[in-house]
């Protein structure tokens, strides 16, 4: 019988799903654009090697779905729901900065180059490897291991990501 997890474990749960989401979709991001331009780019807008955006994707998803068993039936909502979320991010970063951040021009099956299939796939598999590749196990981790450790390290990779995102933000007002 698997044991509750206390708030320190859940904290630290919390923050390492999401550096691990983070890091896999800034993975994803430069693979993308080293296939489609064949040179490095670096995607995410910290200096640190993680876009984000991915890691609150993940748990978005996950705690919205968690309690699906059907991995077709998460993989397929997860597909839908995070095609709906870009799509509707797209158009409100369009209408409120009047810039495009993101395209899918030249991508098959697109719509308005603002999702593409393709992408909506690679989000649902995404979605799919966290909610039941990478959370149960790195539950199990935390679980089982020194709840103050878990808890410094996540409250450091916090303190580190916050530094990193003021640093950005000092360095666009500059």
């Amino acid at each position: 019988m698997e044991q509750k997890m206390n708030l320190k474990q859940r904290f630290s749960l919390l923050i390492f799903g999401f550096l691990a989401a983070s890091f896999g979709g800034w993975i994803y991001e430069v693979i993308c654009v080293f296939l489609l331009y064949h040179h490095f780019y670096n995607r995410g807008m910290l200096h640190l090697t993680i876009c984000p955006i991915y890691g609150f994707g993940a748990w978005g998803l996950y705690l919205l779905l968690r309690k699906i068993k059907n991995s077709g039936l998460f993989f397929l909502l997860s597909v839908l729901i995070a095609s709906a979320f870009e799509y509707g991010c797209a158009l409100l970063l369009e209408t409120v900065f009047h810039k495009i951040y993101w395209t899918y021009e030249g991508w098959p099956l697109n719509i308005q180059n603002r999702i593409s299939l393709i992408s909506s796939l690679i989000f649902g598999l995404l979605a799919l490897v966290f909610s039941r590749g990478i959370v149960p196990p790195l539950k199990k981790a935390i679980s089982r291991g020194n709840p103050n450790r878990w808890f410094a390290a996540a409250v450091l990779a916090v303190l580190v990501i916050l530094a990193d995102f003021a640093l950005v933000l000092h360095s666009m007002q500059s």
